[in-house]
């Protein structure tokens, strides 16, 4: 397994009622240290981006070119279909969110690309 795809955080464990806000916010009840669940919620558009027509990690502001967005797989995965540079839309793209997205004491947290694996 690659380290681009490697597993850092499966907040989907430790969260859940995972639902998507506006397109971009990432809403979860996720457990804290103490065992209580609290609301968070994360903006995906600070850390997902679209690659001419690809979803991808530590770039921005997904949604500025995608349509059709929607929360998948049990909350865990993003779907949307995107706008390539030759201005074509993609087939629907996916990106599952486990891959960065982790539950850092009841918040939603992303995992940059020089964190992965720490």
């Amino acid at each position: 397994m690659s380290g681009r795809n490697q597993v850092v955080g499966s907040f989907s464990d430790s969260c859940k009622n995972m639902e998507l806000k506006h397109g971009h916010i990432l809403r979860a009840e996720c457990k804290n240290a103490a065992g209580h669940w609290v609301t968070s919620e994360i903006d995906l558009n600070s850390c997902i981006g679209n690659l001419n027509g690809y979803l991808s990690w530590d770039y921005t502001d997904f949604t500025k070119s995608s349509h059709e967005i929607r929360l998948t797989d049990n909350g865990t995965k993003i779907e949307a279909r995107l706008t390539r540079q030759d201005h074509g839309t993609s087939e629907p793209q996916g990106i599952y969110l486990n891959e960065r997205i982790i539950n850092r004491d009841g918040r939603l947290h992303f995992v940059p690309h020089n964190e992965v694996g720490r």
